[in-house]
């Protein structure tokens, strides 16, 4: 009877010791994979094949269009003070690149939000944007802001 005890006891013991490697190596995998969206307020500029590529291989994240070059100044400004608010980094898509094709629309590059917007991506899907020109200046880092911390609580953190 004894044996019989002793065995099952340590086959549990190794059932369990299986399990729990499984639940931390399943853990640590899809930590690895998963695209964190974190970063000290940094407004990366990209060329459109690049930003192409990173809507490909990642497309998580958030990606500023601009369109008019009288007002991106001014918008990058106001996103980049929201990014930094809300410790995240994004990208920027810009039509007056050189490397922007005349003949290309920005869903040519993997982006499909409207102009002069900051918008949030999960796996190069458009979750939600937020339109510049539909605020007042004196109020759009704060609305820039809401929309980052919404949007990270919607779809990117677990």
């Amino acid at each position: 009877m004894n044996k019989k005890w002793l065995l099952s006891a340590v086959a549990g013991i190794v059932v369990a010791g299986i399990v729990v490697a499984l639940g931390i190596g399943t853990a640590f995998v899809s930590s690895y994979n998963s695209s964190e969206v974190k970063g000290n307020g940094e407004l990366e500029e990209l060329h459109p094949l690049q930003m192409k590529k990173f809507m490909k291989e990642d497309g998580t994240g958030f990606v500023m269009y601009s369109f008019r070059e009288s007002t991106r100044p001014v918008y990058m400004n106001e996103v980049k003070k929201a990014l930094k608010e809300n410790d995240v980094d994004a990208k920027e898509l810009d039509t007056n690149d050189p490397q922007f094709a005349n003949d290309k629309s920005q869903s040519d590059y993997g982006v499909t939000q409207k102009t002069d917007t900051l918008a949030a991506y999960k796996d190069g899907k458009l979750k939600q944007e937020i339109e510049f020109e539909s605020y007042d200046p004196s109020q759009l880092e704060v609305e820039i802001s809401h929309f980052i911390k919404t949007s990270k609580e919607l779809y990117f953190e677990e």
